[in-house]
């Protein structure tokens, strides 16, 4: 494919990357194009319990198509306002979706005892071989965001069968966390979704937690600190990132696609540049944090993007 056929150019007034990525969060979701709805309408959730674990998915599918598994950012669902445009772009494109939930995202922390880290990658590959055998005999697709570009970077690595675009994915999660803290809107944003999540452990599994010290941290790093401190298998804070770290040659060997902008707020391009070339990189401009908000209709150009990617993989089958 050619990527450079239709450059990302923000509307006039939308170029700031703060104002493309609040845009694409909130706006998006609160005034969400009816086509949207309609995608959600048609939706069936199920929840998969594969190797013990219990992970909830949301399914667009329809026979003779080919599947798109889409990967929601950390803290984000499948009714993420970037989820579901994507999912509805490529449903009227031609392809079956299915939208997944990382473990206790998106109002399921219910579901599992145990609380989702960032190293969990072994029960999200096993969904994913799980949704392509069950629904990919027509070729199936990655598509992840952000945290999400991270855990489908790796799953490219596990299956490299699969054709995989990860939009802005967090490649270093230290230089993320602390981008995340360097400013007050995107701390306060992420803050108040993780001790949401939290809140519904407690709610689930009263027995087993009791976040109220949690509950007082004002900051991504200090909750990272207490919750590796307190509930994970992880020495240090260094050791947890460590194991879901892509940077230098983590990557080696996959094949993969990256869409991201040089002005993301939250994950720096710098990032990229220590990759493999076999981890094609497209920068752009603009965009914001996987953003690219095209028109004050409030639509994506990363939509048109990965129907374009998608379309020129299912030509090379």
């Amino acid at each position: 494919m050619n990527a450079n056929l239709d450059r990302f150019m923000p509307p006039r007034g939308m170029a700031n990357p703060h104002m493309q990525t609040i845009i694409s969060s909130v706006a998006r979701r609160l005034l969400p194009p009816q086509a949207h709805r309609a995608f959600d309408s048609a939706a069936q959730r199920e929840v998969c319990e594969i190797n013990g674990v219990r992970l909830a998915v949301d399914l667009n599918i329809a026979q003779g198509r080919p599947l798109v598994v889409i990967i929601p950012g950390w803290l984000g669902s499948t009714q993420s306002s970037y989820v579901r445009s994507a999912g509805s772009a490529l449903t009227q494109a031609g392809y079956a979706i299915a939208r997944l939930n990382l473990r206790d995202h998106g109002d399921t922390a219910h579901l599992n005892q145990g609380l989702f880290n960032s190293a969990m990658i072994e029960e999200v590959v096993a969904l994913v071989r799980h949704l392509v055998e069950r629904f990919g005999t027509q070729g199936a697709s990655l598509l992840g965001y952000s945290l999400g570009g991270n855990f489908a970077l790796r799953i490219a690595r596990a299956m490299p069968e699969l054709p995989t675009l990860a939009v802005a994915p967090a490649i270093s999660p230290a230089t993320t966390m602390y981008r995340i803290d360097r400013n007050l809107l995107y701390q306060r944003y992420f803050v108040r979704k993780w001790r949401k999540v939290w809140q519904q452990k407690q709610a689930a599994f009263p027995d087993l937690y009791d976040f109220g010290d949690a509950l007082k941290l004002n900051s991504v790093s200090a909750l990272t600190d207490y919750f590796v401190r307190y509930h994970s298998p992880f020495s240090s804070t260094q050791a947890y990132f460590a194991e879901y770290d892509l940077s230098d040659t983590a990557l080696n060997g996959v094949d993969a696609h990256i869409l991201a902008a040089n002005d993301d707020p939250i994950i720096p391009t710098e990032q990229y540049a220590g990759l493999p070339r076999s981890v094609t990189i497209d920068l752009t401009d603009h965009g914001g944090h996987g953003a690219y908000v095209d028109s004050w209709a409030l639509t994506s150009w990363a939509d048109k993007y990965a129907e374009r990617h998608f379309e020129s993989h299912q030509h090379s089958r």
